[in-house]
């Protein structure tokens, strides 16, 4: 691939990770397979691995890593794959135990897979524990987010009203005895002493072990656990997803010749990640979620198969339509709102009184896949019908319970087979770039600006759900991070996947990756016609055939030019077929590979990536 990009990042040279270090503990370690917790009568292994706190000083001492592995059924055994869910803070080893089957038929009954819990994650060291549930200290963190007065922001934010949290927009034009002024400089301070407090408090109950749980320990781990399984020396091959392609663009620049088979799936820019301060490009988390909204619309009117309920209900026939209804629910939903808090133990059943910004969180959430298309339909049909009084309970609405539990406030709706660790904050923050002296009055600025370029409907949730927003007030950093170019080559071909409409890592960050000034000719880009975040937001013979391909030995051909190696097609959506607007053929017949994964894209897709704050 070879795209124009704009002129590469300036670089700020501090602790960069290198190659292998502790030239002592090169030793691969001898691995105890047993029963796993969770499934100990099953085929299911797993194990723990010691590996060092600190990857450059020994002396640190070491701690656990906990794997779990779904070993193949067909031997000789042709190879493994590790995977990363993504996050930061999934588990690894309950995403094996509860997908490991299905993961292994997409690549062959002779593939071991396997995956770990990331440090400071479930099972694995260092432990770090962010908040006490035992007395509800997430709810009344969050909490302080909630409620009339605080953080009701909603739309573009270029009606004053509509931006009483982040008014900075006026600050520049209005004197500062304008309430307006006033209120934005009160909110800046309260955020700052939130997030400040918060910070502390962490460090008070982690201590040094927040910086020992950074991306270029997690690589390190990585690379020893394949010397410790499969052979020192071996390939490392990883299937990553979401923050998973971020462990997987380090492992290219920290270990390229160490690259054997590795997909990149749902690309979140680690580039920038490692580079930039995190609110300087705070607009990347937008800008897929409202074309990935403009998708969902245009399947509901195309309703080629099971009718949309919402069009059917409002009698709109077009996707123009159906955005407007939506807007404007949502405009209604935030002056109606009563100020009623919600939290992880208590959610309020009548959807009247669910704050704007979580109604939009929960949007966005359902957004990922297929699977979740038709819950989403579901609650814009219970909104339309609470706002004309005709229903308020949402307990009605169906609920998937492989998939759904109610979790905590910040994250609407998440899988259930994931304990979802807030560690994400201690990895996103250690991993950037010390403060360059940004503020949260700066947040603010750039947060409308956003909203008003980029994301008019999404935007506005930055301060509340983004570890962004914390970490200028974040003291820890990682012992190892790396702010350089990433324009290393690795020693095999690289699969990048990237959805066109993706609502989390837009399409682009995909594209910049096997651009010629990263992976270049070691990339090939697969285009995905769909919505949904990572290529298991739906079924498609296609992705399914590539991955296949590859994983056999077998990239796709370089096109060699500045367009995609691959474009791939949905088989359907949650309402039939794809529109003809999504251009591409539609599916009609499956592989022989395809056809042993029924049904599989849409089970998976639910429980990979779900760490909504972030990635």
């Amino acid at each position: 691939m070879r795209f124009f990009l704009l002129p590469l990042l300036t670089f700020i040279f501090i602790n960069s990770c290198s190659g292998s270090v502790l030239k002592e503990r090169a030793t691969p370690a001898s691995v105890a397979w047993g029963g796993c917790l969770n499934q100990p009568q099953t085929a299911y292994e797993c194990a723990n691995v010691d590996v060092p706190l600190d990857w450059q000083d020994a002396s640190k001492g070491t701690v656990p890593i906990y794997v779990s592995r779904y070993p193949a059924t067909k031997l000789p055994r042709k190879g493994y794959m590790f995977y990363n869910p993504g996050g930061p803070g999934l588990s690894g080893s309950r995403f094996i135990q509860s997908q490991g089957k299905l993961l292994q038929a997409q690549l062959g009954l002779d593939w071991d897979v396997i995956s770990w819990d990331p440090r400071g994650v479930l099972l694995s060291g260092p432990t770090i524990q962010m908040f006490n549930n035992n007395n509800n200290e997430d709810d009344d963190f969050w909490g302080q987010l909630q409620g009339l007065g605080n953080y009701n922001t909603h739309g573009n934010l270029t009606v004053a009203e509509d931006a009483q949290f982040l008014s900075v927009h006026s600050q520049r034009t209005r004197p500062e005895t304008d309430p307006l002024y006033i209120n934005s400089m009160s909110q800046a301070s309260k955020f700052d002493n939130m997030t400040i407090a918060f910070n502390n408090a962490t460090i008070q109950k982690n201590g040094d072990n927040l910086k020992y749980v950074g991306t270029c320990a997690v690589v390190r781990d990585l690379v020893y656990l394949v010397d410790s399984i499969y052979g020192e020396g071996s390939d490392v091959n990883f299937w990553g997803i979401s923050y998973g392609t971020v462990i997987g663009v380090y492992l290219t620049q920290m270990f390229p010749e160490r690259v054997g088979k590795v997909i990149l799936d749902g690309v979140y820019d680690a580039e920038k990640q490692a580079n930039l301060a995190p609110m300087k490009w705070l607009d990347q988390d937008y800008k897929g979620v409202e074309s990935a909204l403009i998708k969902w619309t245009e399947a509901c009117a195309a309703g080629t198969g099971p009718t949309c309920g919402f069009a059917s209900e409002t009698g709109i026939s077009t996707s123009d339509g159906i955005l407007s209804k939506i807007k404007q629910m949502l405009d209604t939903a935030h002056r109606t709102y009563d100020g009623t808090s919600v939290t992880a133990s208590s959610i309020n059943d009548d959807i009247r009184h669910w704050p704007y910004e979580y109604i939009l969180q929960i949007i966005r959430t359902q957004l990922y896949d297929q699977s979740s298309w038709s819950w989403l339909d579901r609650l814009f049909l219970k909104l339309l019908k609470s706002q004309s009084g005709t229903s308020s309970s949402f307990k009605d609405i169906e609920l998937d319970s492989r998939f759904f539990k109610r979790g905590p406030a910040t994250y609407g709706f998440f899988p259930e087979i994931y304990e979802y660790n807030y560690v994400n904050f201690a990895v996103y923050c250690g991993d950037t770039i010390d403060p360059q002296g940004e503020t949260t009055q700066d947040l603010f600025t750039l947060t409308v600006q956003a909203a008003q370029s980029v994301s008019p409907n999404f935007a506005s949730l930055t301060p509340a759900y983004s570890p962004r927003s914390f970490c200028h007030n974040w003291k820890a950093r990682a012992v190892e991070r790396l702010p350089q170019p990433m324009t290393k080559k690795p020693k095999n071909v690289v699969l990048v996947i990237g959805n066109v409409a993706d609502p989390l890592t837009p399409y682009e960050n995909a594209q910049r990756l096997a651009s010629s000034a990263f992976l270049g000719a070691q990339a090939r880009l697969v285009k995905f016609n769909t919505g949904g975040h990572s290529s298991f937001s739906g079924e498609s013979d296609c992705i399914n055939d590539v991955v296949r391909n590859y994983t056999s030995g077998n990239p796709p051909k370089d096109a060699g030019n500045e367009e995609e190696d691959v474009v791939c097609t949905l088989k359907k959506t949650a309402f039939g077929r794809p529109p003809l607007s999504w251009g591409g053929q539609v599916e009609d017949s499956a592989s022989e590979a395809s056809r042993t994964l029924v049904g599989m894209s849409l089970l998976i897709s639910t429980v990979i990536g779900m760490s909504i704050l972030m990635f």
